[in-house]
């Protein structure tokens, strides 16, 4: 047993809350007391160069951090666990804590430990949690970051019962902030999957577990908490905290962050929920930033109803930002989709395609933009390039509202603005069309950009460091006073050169040199042997410290160069220091300005985007109606025929129409020009799947501004995407796979409307075989009678063929066509008109490697049932001549 894991076994049960102050060293009672207003949270508590934790902090980081587990005497405590990172290596070891969903306190010490009399004060300056970073380095940059609360109120009004869901979200890198009042649970979870929050904020009461320890549960009803964990990628964190859950307090927090007198503005003063929801996240993120809380550029109003509603399953099954697979971006849409070359860009596309339009009027504008892009084979290279130069405008503007950009971050500002005239000369051509909105958006660009880019030109170095403290910021010629001090800088070093020159003519060693380090400062250094033969030290020189291998001396002049080189360099600190505080104030009133060219260069990156991949991969122009049609010609599915080898993948049609009046009596059959529910069968493998996903995925891509994969295509508006799809468990919930399956289902009859999009697969394979056609008969009857929406149901039910003649010219069979030869099958991917009568699942079993005995014993089983099935079929009677016309009959084969 190794000493660090003999100590780790002896501190398991150590908690720095059990621990009495009386007893501590001063310095481990320091950390307690500050701890002790951070339950829960890893302290990191600066001593020198590392940031050291504690107890039980102490165990847990060096588990998860992979640190070597040491330990501190602590008295009569004895020896107390501690492990520690390097202060210059910190924000890969936050990464990984926060990544884990750990919130990690910054102590920091707050005076010069030098100068120090007694224990050095230290405080907690920031609070770092998954959904509250603004630092870069720790962000994913194609992404936003959102921190959310979520709140609970009683429904009122006449004939309301149940719950008002409010809901609060920011992404503290760029200042945004959204609310929004949800009556519906499945809209919630709805919102939920779209915006998938790094953390999630909800009411919380504290209780005693069963250690006597304080433990904060959620107050909101359990079933929504566990419905919630299904479709949120972090766990949600309750929170006790009377000043964050405080109304008033929350309140006074929001109007302090958004800098306004009052709410009404925002429109938040008619919805109590979303206040709330609001007001405990800005009191949350208060909480959260000690020293200087992050300044939001208000709060925008969200509505359901100006966007297509896409329900988790079906961002999930559509693959819409990361695959299904491993839950990456690559081979998702927008994997497929995001040609931006910025970051800010990145992140509007990701919008986009999470959030598709419902305004023609918007879609056509950005429509209108790819198809200026796309005139001009240059136009995509002149734009591109000036973008590549741009920065993330986006965060950096939060960055300047909030004081706090490094000096990297304004050499980036100035280029970006100095490509802006680039990309106005590109645009140019768009300036006289008033449908291109979007690339005109650059035509009018204030003169105070260009006093801003001048002013940034003649103070930033063309190279600076990344950290003010290293020196070197600001730009010969921009201040007198801080050249003369670098001026005397630079004439010491010369100064030295020559000292080190005199020394050695002194003394006659030629290997004598002057360096310098923190510890000593300036000295002189001369080898054991060397120094050996001296037989007498020049006059003024002491002896400073004896090495292995050499010796050092300091002398009296050194002494005074050292001197006059510390006041100068903390003279060149201090004043420039004070430039840049000048420096940030000056574009302190810019930062709203800087914000909207963000949004501007944003839009422009995601539509150049969308128009280089549709000239990559023969994109069209979609036509888009209020209606509720779907016509595809030579429809592809955008990610797979992308990852095909050129012309490997099968182009299908689709052709479908929502009725605004459903078919409410099938014996009074209505005749149209297209279907609104597309029945399709055909073997497993053969392409169902894969058809229905297309169309899905080739509306929600017009609805967000983009070209089509496909020939042409008409595509009325579709005010939300369902899906049921594969199957999943839930054992969490205590759901079963077929549970699973029906919840889904039940969301969709209860919720899809005339305009919806509906994709249903194999409905009712989750139980037996009587049962699963009778709901899947019954689910399908309700679409076309009850909601008539735009539906593609795939089954293996081959009883559901007869709808076609019940609902005639409402219901189409098509099939998924297969070549058979000599007991072999090979799939066509083509879709054709009619319906399969067979399965091929013993062929498809075959394929997948079943053994061959397995394959013979279930084609003679198959043939056996076939056998029995015609038996008594042909046993049954027919029908009298007078009796009514009988309806078709369920036969299982």
């Amino acid at each position: 047993m190794t000493p660090e894991t003999s100590l780790d076994a002896s501190y398991q049960s150590v908690c720095s809350l059990t621990v009495d102050l009386n007893v501590a060293t001063p310095m481990l009672r320091q950390f307690l007391e500050i701890k002790q207003n951070y339950p829960g949270v890893i302290l990191l508590y600066r001593m020198g160069d590392f940031y050291e934790t504690f107890f039980e902090d102490a165990l847990t980081a060096a588990k998860v951090l992979e640190l070597t587990l040491t330990g501190r005497d602590g008295g009569v405590l004895g020896r107390v666990p501690m492990a520690g990172v390097p202060v210059r290596a910190i924000e890969g070891y936050l990464t990984r804590l926060l990544q884990q969903n750990f919130k990690v306190a910054i102590c920091e010490q707050m005076e010069d430990p030098a100068q120090a009399k007694g224990l050095v004060k230290r405080q907690v300056v920031r609070v770092l949690s998954p959904g509250t970073l603004n630092e870069g380095a720790l962000l994913a940059q194609d992404a936003p970051n959102y921190c959310m609360a979520l709140v609970t109120h009683p429904a009122k009004g006449k004939n309301q019962v149940g719950l008002i869901y409010g809901l609060a979200w920011v992404d503290v890198s760029t200042g945004g902030c959204w609310a929004m009042e949800l009556a519906e649970e499945d809209a919630l979870l709805g919102e939920l999957a779209r915006l998938q929050p790094a953390e999630l904020i909800v009411p919380g009461k504290r209780v005693k577990n069963a250690m006597g320890f304080d433990e904060t549960l959620a107050k909101l009803p359990e079933t929504l908490m566990q419905a919630v964990a299904q479709v949120c990628p972090c766990q949600p964190t309750p929170v006790a905290d009377a000043t964050i859950q405080d109304a008033a307090i929350g309140e006074t927090a929001l109007k302090q962050l958004c800098d306004v007198q009052t709410l009404e503005g925002f429109g938040l003063h008619e919805a109590p929920a979303a206040k709330q929801a609001a007001g405990v996240l800005a009191a949350y993120l208060k909480a959260m930033f000690v020293a200087e809380p992050p300044r939001l550029d208000g709060v925008q109003w969200v509505r359901l109803q100006d966007a297509v509603y896409i329900s988790p399953s079906a961002r999930k099954n559509l693959e819409l930002t990361q695959n299904a697979r491993d839950g990456q971006v690559q081979g998702s849409l927008l994997g497929l989709l995001n040609q931006t070359c910025s970051a800010m860009g990145a992140r509007q596309l990701r919008r986009w395609i999470e959030q598709p339009s419902l305004n023609v009027a918007e879609i056509t504008r950005r429509h209108e933009a790819i198809a200026y892009f796309l005139a001009a084979s240059q136009r995509l290279h002149a734009v591109r390039q000036p973008l590549a130069l741009c920065c993330d405008l986006e965060r950096l503007s939060a960055r300047v509202a909030n004081l706090n950009v490094t000096p990297r971050d304004l050499a980036s500002l100035r280029q970006t603005l100095a490509v802006l005239p680039e990309l106005q000369r590109a645009l140019s051509e768009s300036a006289s069309q008033a449908s291109l909105a979007y690339l005109s958006a650059l035509n009018t660009l204030p003169d105070s950009l260009k006093t801003l880019e001048a002013m940034l030109s003649s103070a930033i170095a063309d190279d600076p460091p990344v950290a003010l403290k290293q020196g070197r910021v600001i730009r010969p010629g921009y201040n007198a006073g801080l050249d003369a001090l670098y001026e005397l800088l630079a004439g010491g070093q010369a100064w030295l050169a020559q000292y080190e020159q005199q020394q050695r003519e002194l003394t006659g060693l030629k290997t004598l040199k002057v360096s310098f380090n923190s510890a000593f400062g300036y000295y002189i250094e001369v080898s054991r042997a060397a120094a050996a033969g001296l037989t007498t030290l020049p006059e003024d020189w002491q002896r400073r410290q004896t090495l292995t291998n050499a010796e050092r001396f300091i002398s009296q002049r050194l002494r005074e160069h050292e001197k006059d080189v510390i006041n100068a360099q903390q003279q060149a600190a201090s004043l420039e220091a004070m430039l840049f505080s000048e420096l940030k104030l000056q574009i302190l009133p810019m930062a709203s300005l800087l914000k909207q060219i963000a949004m501007r260069l944003a839009a422009i990156d995601a539509l150049q985007s969308l128009a280089t991949v549709a000239q990559a991969q023969q994109y069209v122009r979609p036509v888009m109606t209020q209606d509720a049609t779907l016509e595809i010609q030579g429809g592809r599915h955008p990610v797979l025929a992308q990852m095909m080898p050129m012309g490997r993948f099968v182009p299908n049609p689709c052709a479908l129409n929502g009725r605004a009046e459903p078919q409410a009596n099938a014996e009074k059959p209505l005749n149209c020009e297209a279907p609104s529910l597309l029945l399709i069968t055909g073997p497993n493998m053969a392409g169902k799947s894969t058809y229905m996903r297309q169309n899905a995925l080739i509306a929600l891509m017009a609805q967000m501004g983009s070209y089509v994969p496909a020939d042409a295509a008409t595509i009325g508006l579709c005010d939300a995407v369902y899906t049921r799809i594969g199957a999943a468990d839930d054992l969490t919930a205590g759901h079963s796979t077929f549970m699973v399956e029906m919840s889904e289902t039940a969301q969709i009859l209860n919720n899809a409307t005339a305009k919806s999009l509906v994709i249903l697969d194999e409905v009712g394979r989750g139980t037996s075989t009587y049962d699963g056609v009778a709901i899947a008969w019954s689910v399908a009857d309700y679409l076309v009678t009850h909601i008539g929406c735009r539906t593609l149901f795939a089954t293996h039910y081959h009883e559901l063929n007869t709808l076609e003649q019940t609902f005639a010219g409402i219901v189409q069979n098509v099939r998924m066509l297969v070549a058979e030869q000599d007991g072999e099958i090979r799939f066509l991917h083509t879709v054709a008109p009619g319906s399969a009568q067979k399965s091929y699942g013993i062929q498809v079993a075959k394929m997948a490697g079943i053994p061959a005995e397995v394959v013979q014993q279930a084609t003679r089983r198959l043939a056996q049932l076939h056998k029995r099935a015609a038996t008594i079929e042909a046993a049954k009677p027919s029908p009298a001549d007078d009796a009514p016309e009988a309806r078709p009959q369920l036969s299982l084969f």
